[in-house]
């Protein structure tokens, strides 16, 4: 029914509309209404019998979402990581920032041993080497934050064993390699 202006409140309005009309049968009860729509679980479980997945189900589901490329994709990262991991092993042993070795290759007695012997080195980096392959070769050396010296092979290095940007253990006293 339209509200009329000066046919009295908004709230009898409501009050009209919501009761229902002569002749129409609806029923406004919740529970009912829930009741008769919407069937109860225990319903739904007896009704339908629950049928397992077979085989062809299982492999459709696991290639659903998955590209026309995935698995030649994932068979191609497998073989990367592979010769990865061969080509590291071929390397060898990387150099660490902190020019340590690992762990499992330490050798704590010998170390101890080396200590008492002798006195420790400074860490430097062969910069240049002068006059290569002669007996009175120099190698240029960078000592961190101190500064560069010329300097020649210790008794127990060959010039071999030495090359540009390696590190290298410095006398102190002498600053020999």
């Amino acid at each position: 029914r339209p509200l009329r202006p000066g046919t009295g409140s908004f709230l009898s309005f409501l009050a009209t509309a919501s009761s229902p009309q002569r002749g129409s049968e609806v029923s406004c009860d919740r529970k009912s209404f829930i009741s008769k729509k919407m069937p109860q679980e225990e319903d739904i479980e007896e009704e339908t019998p629950v049928k397992p997945l077979d085989e062809e189900d299982i492999a459709l589901l696991k290639t659903y979402g998955s590209g026309p490329y995935a698995a030649i994709i994932k068979k191609v990262e497998e073989d990367i990581k592979g010769i990865s991991k061969h080509v590291n092993e071929m390397c060898g042993i990387k150099e660490s920032d902190t020019g340590l070795c690992p762990p499992s290759q330490w050798d704590l007695v010998a170390d101890k041993q080396m200590m008492q012997d002798e006195q420790p080195l400074q860490a430097a980096r062969c910069a240049k080497i002068i006059n290569p392959g002669t007996e009175d070769a120099k190698y240029v050396i960078n000592v961190k934050q101190i500064a560069k010296f010329v300097v020649a092979l210790g008794e127990r290095v060959a010039p071999s064993d030495i090359e540009e940007g390696m590190r290298v253990g410095v006398d102190r006293n002498k600053y020999q390699i």
